[in-house]
């Protein structure tokens, strides 16, 4: 059984490994402001946060892009929609 020491260095190496993870993805919540300059498309999230894309490169990901997003907003609307339904039961079936 490991001491409270290593416990805690055993910790601060997890946190390390989800610190490298964390620093390769950005996750964007909500935008805050789009814009365009000079062949650049300007996304910003979060406090002040920027993503740069090149709009040469966008464009020719923007087919697969949609797609994905639209496959992926349908499946939010089926799962949104049977969470709607199942609380519609409960209610019909506690009203009886």
């Amino acid at each position: 059984m490991g001491t409270s020491k290593d416990n805690l260095i055993n910790k601060i190496q997890d946190l390390e490994k989800q610190l490298e993870v964390a620093k390769k993805h950005t996750y964007v919540y909500d935008t805050t402001q789009l814009h365009c300059n000079d062949g650049e498309f300007y996304m910003y999230y979060g406090d002040d946060k920027c993503v740069v894309f090149d709009v040469e490169t966008l464009f020719k990901d923007l087919p697969f892009m949609i797609t994905q997003v639209v496959k992926e907003q349908a499946k939010m609307q089926v799962w949104h929609l049977e969470r709607l339904t199942e609380s519609l039961k409960e209610i019909q079936d506690e009203s009886k």
